[in-house]
Protein backbone atom coordinates (compact mmCIF):
# COMPACT_ATOMS: atom_id res chain seq x y z
CA UNK A 1 0.00 0.00 0.00
CA UNK A 2 3.07 2.48 0.94
CA UNK A 3 4.55 1.37 -2.24
CA UNK A 4 1.29 2.30 -4.13
CA UNK A 5 0.74 5.55 -2.25
CA UNK A 6 4.21 6.98 -3.23
CA UNK A 7 3.72 6.00 -6.99
CA UNK A 8 0.49 7.69 -7.30
CA UNK A 9 2.47 11.03 -5.66
CA UNK A 10 4.81 10.82 -7.85
CA UNK A 11 3.25 10.45 -11.01
CA UNK A 12 0.79 13.03 -9.89
CA UNK A 13 3.51 15.38 -9.48
CA UNK A 14 4.61 14.93 -12.78
CA UNK A 15 1.48 15.20 -13.80
CA UNK A 16 0.22 18.75 -12.28
CA UNK A 17 3.82 20.21 -12.58
CA UNK A 18 4.77 20.04 -8.91
CA UNK A 19 8.11 19.93 -9.67
CA UNK A 20 11.08 19.85 -6.30
CA UNK A 21 13.85 22.13 -6.41
CA UNK A 22 13.55 23.54 -10.10
CA UNK A 23 15.00 26.55 -10.17
CA UNK A 24 14.98 28.93 -13.48
CA UNK A 25 16.59 32.10 -14.88
CA UNK A 26 16.31 32.74 -18.08
CA UNK A 27 16.16 35.99 -20.15
CA UNK A 28 13.81 36.06 -23.33
CA UNK A 29 14.52 39.07 -25.89
CA UNK A 30 12.13 39.08 -29.34
CA UNK A 31 10.37 40.87 -31.54
CA UNK A 32 6.68 41.11 -31.93
CA UNK A 33 4.07 42.17 -35.11
CA UNK A 34 0.51 43.05 -33.40
CA UNK A 35 -2.82 43.77 -34.77
CA UNK A 36 -4.29 47.11 -33.31
CA UNK A 37 -7.79 47.60 -33.74
CA UNK A 38 -9.15 51.12 -33.61
CA UNK A 39 -11.81 53.34 -35.73
CA UNK A 40 -9.68 52.02 -38.68
CA UNK A 41 -6.95 49.33 -38.26
CA UNK A 42 -3.50 49.29 -37.98
CA UNK A 43 -0.46 47.23 -36.99
CA UNK A 44 2.16 47.17 -34.34
CA UNK A 45 5.93 46.41 -34.95
CA UNK A 46 8.17 46.57 -31.86
CA UNK A 47 10.52 44.63 -29.52
CA UNK A 48 10.58 43.19 -26.19
CA UNK A 49 12.69 41.56 -23.73
CA UNK A 50 12.09 39.31 -20.55
CA UNK A 51 13.72 37.71 -17.06
CA UNK A 52 11.44 34.43 -16.42
CA UNK A 53 12.25 33.74 -13.24
CA UNK A 54 10.67 30.70 -11.44
CA UNK A 55 10.37 28.03 -8.89
CA UNK A 56 8.41 24.67 -9.38
CA UNK A 57 6.57 25.85 -12.57
CA UNK A 58 5.24 29.13 -10.89
CA UNK A 59 7.55 32.14 -13.23
CA UNK A 60 7.55 36.06 -12.89
CA UNK A 61 9.56 38.44 -15.23
CA UNK A 62 9.94 41.65 -15.00
CA UNK A 63 9.65 43.09 -18.60
CA UNK A 64 10.21 45.83 -21.26
CA UNK A 65 8.27 46.01 -24.28
CA UNK A 66 8.35 48.97 -27.00
CA UNK A 67 5.75 49.33 -29.84
CA UNK A 68 5.50 51.54 -32.87
CA UNK A 69 2.44 52.17 -33.98
CA UNK A 70 1.70 52.71 -37.55
CA UNK A 71 -0.44 55.59 -39.39
CA UNK A 72 -3.50 54.79 -40.26
CA UNK A 73 -6.20 56.40 -41.93
CA UNK A 74 -7.72 58.33 -38.57
CA UNK A 75 -4.25 59.03 -37.11
CA UNK A 76 -2.15 61.46 -38.96
CA UNK A 77 1.05 60.32 -37.91
CA UNK A 78 2.65 57.05 -36.17
CA UNK A 79 3.37 57.06 -32.73
CA UNK A 80 5.26 54.75 -29.57
CA UNK A 81 4.70 53.25 -27.13
CA UNK A 82 6.85 51.85 -23.85
CA UNK A 83 5.46 49.43 -21.47
CA UNK A 84 7.44 48.55 -18.36
CA UNK A 85 6.56 45.81 -15.71
CA UNK A 86 5.96 42.31 -14.48
CA UNK A 87 4.27 39.20 -15.98
CA UNK A 88 3.48 36.33 -14.09
CA UNK A 89 2.54 32.80 -15.37
CA UNK A 90 2.77 29.30 -15.24
CA UNK A 91 5.15 26.53 -16.97
CA UNK A 92 2.48 24.00 -18.63
CA UNK A 93 4.16 20.54 -17.64
CA UNK A 94 4.57 17.84 -20.77
CA UNK A 95 3.67 20.49 -23.13
CA UNK A 96 6.05 23.46 -23.77
CA UNK A 97 3.29 26.15 -22.90
CA UNK A 98 3.99 29.03 -20.81
CA UNK A 99 0.75 31.47 -20.07
CA UNK A 100 0.98 34.48 -18.53
CA UNK A 101 -0.58 37.77 -16.99
CA UNK A 102 0.33 41.03 -16.82
CA UNK A 103 0.36 44.52 -15.95
CA UNK A 104 3.01 47.73 -16.80
CA UNK A 105 3.24 51.20 -16.76
CA UNK A 106 3.02 52.15 -20.30
CA UNK A 107 4.06 55.50 -21.97
CA UNK A 108 3.40 57.09 -25.52
CA UNK A 109 5.74 59.21 -27.66
CA UNK A 110 4.50 61.29 -30.95
CA UNK A 111 0.62 61.80 -29.61
CA UNK A 112 -1.25 63.28 -27.24
CA UNK A 113 -2.04 60.12 -24.63
CA UNK A 114 -1.26 60.60 -21.52
CA UNK A 115 0.65 57.68 -19.57
CA UNK A 116 -1.33 54.84 -18.05
CA UNK A 117 -1.32 50.93 -17.31
CA UNK A 118 -1.33 48.23 -19.18
CA UNK A 119 -2.64 44.57 -18.80
CA UNK A 120 -0.65 42.28 -20.84
CA UNK A 121 -1.21 38.47 -21.45
CA UNK A 122 -0.28 36.02 -23.61
CA UNK A 123 0.88 32.41 -24.09
CA UNK A 124 4.52 31.40 -24.65
CA UNK A 125 5.40 27.98 -26.68
CA UNK A 126 8.63 26.56 -27.16
CA UNK A 127 9.76 24.66 -30.49
CA UNK A 128 10.90 21.31 -30.02
CA UNK A 129 13.19 20.95 -32.58
CA UNK A 130 15.00 24.16 -31.76
CA UNK A 131 14.82 24.70 -27.93
CA UNK A 132 16.00 28.31 -27.26
CA UNK A 133 13.49 29.64 -29.86
CA UNK A 134 9.75 30.60 -28.69
CA UNK A 135 6.85 31.37 -30.61
CA UNK A 136 3.74 33.07 -29.05
CA UNK A 137 0.56 34.97 -28.90
CA UNK A 138 0.90 38.45 -27.21
CA UNK A 139 -2.22 41.17 -26.40
CA UNK A 140 -2.25 44.12 -24.63
CA UNK A 141 -4.99 46.44 -23.16
CA UNK A 142 -4.81 50.19 -22.44
CA UNK A 143 -7.21 52.71 -22.19
CA UNK A 144 -5.28 56.21 -21.82
CA UNK A 145 -7.25 59.33 -21.81
CA UNK A 146 -6.59 62.31 -24.70
CA UNK A 147 -5.17 65.37 -23.78
CA UNK A 148 -9.00 66.70 -24.13
CA UNK A 149 -10.43 64.20 -21.55
CA UNK A 150 -12.10 61.14 -22.94
CA UNK A 151 -10.45 58.02 -23.49
CA UNK A 152 -8.55 55.88 -25.85
CA UNK A 153 -9.56 51.78 -25.83
CA UNK A 154 -6.14 50.00 -26.96
CA UNK A 155 -6.59 46.86 -27.40
CA UNK A 156 -3.50 44.58 -29.48
CA UNK A 157 -3.00 41.06 -30.60
CA UNK A 158 0.04 39.71 -32.17
CA UNK A 159 2.89 37.52 -32.79
CA UNK A 160 6.28 37.14 -30.88
CA UNK A 161 9.39 35.26 -31.63
CA UNK A 162 12.02 35.39 -29.05
CA UNK A 163 15.21 33.82 -28.35
CA UNK A 164 15.64 32.72 -24.68
CA UNK A 165 19.12 32.47 -23.29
Amino acid sequence: MKKLALVLLFCSSSLFGIGLGSYRISPEFGVNLSYQKEMKNSFTYGGYARVWLGFSRIVIAPQFKYDVITKSNNISAAYKNMQIGGLLGFDVPILPLLPYIGASYSKFQGINLDSTYSINYGVRIGIPLVPLLFVGIDGSWQNPKVAGGSSYNINRIGATVGIEF
